[in-house]
């Protein structure tokens, strides 16, 4: 089950549950029409059972916006994958924004 949580004005948190238990959490910053991925997490021990992907896109199906935007690191190749698979596109990159490694900038214009 996913519940949406908001922390303030601009911030969401949008929590996946097994019970009482949450697997996995995307956090959201919405302004001006532009959300800004801040988050997305799953537990390891959760991992490649699609909540991620559940999470996005009840996001992307519940929040107002005009394109989404988000920074992963380039040695995240599961990441962006998922990215990728749900329409983001590269349009930037942040060379050692994550130490030494490089960030590719991604978004996702709504149609």
């Amino acid at each position: 089950m996913i519940e949406k949580e908001k922390l303030s004005d601009t911030d969401s948190i949008y929590n996946y549950y097994d019970g009482n238990k949450i697997l996995g959490y995307l956090e959201i910053r919405l302004v001006d029409g532009v959300i800004d991925i801040m988050n997305l997490f799953v537990n390891e021990e959760n991992r490649h059972q699609k909540i991620g992907t559940l999470l996005m896109n009840e996001m992307i199906n519940k929040e107002e916006y005009n394109k989404i935007m988000l920074e992963v690191n380039e040695k995240n190749s599961i990441a962006i994958k998922l990215y990728t698979k749900l329409g983001f596109k590269e349009i930037s990159v942040r060379d050692r924004y994550y130490g030494e490694d490089t960030a590719i900038i991604m978004e996702k214009v709504k149609m």
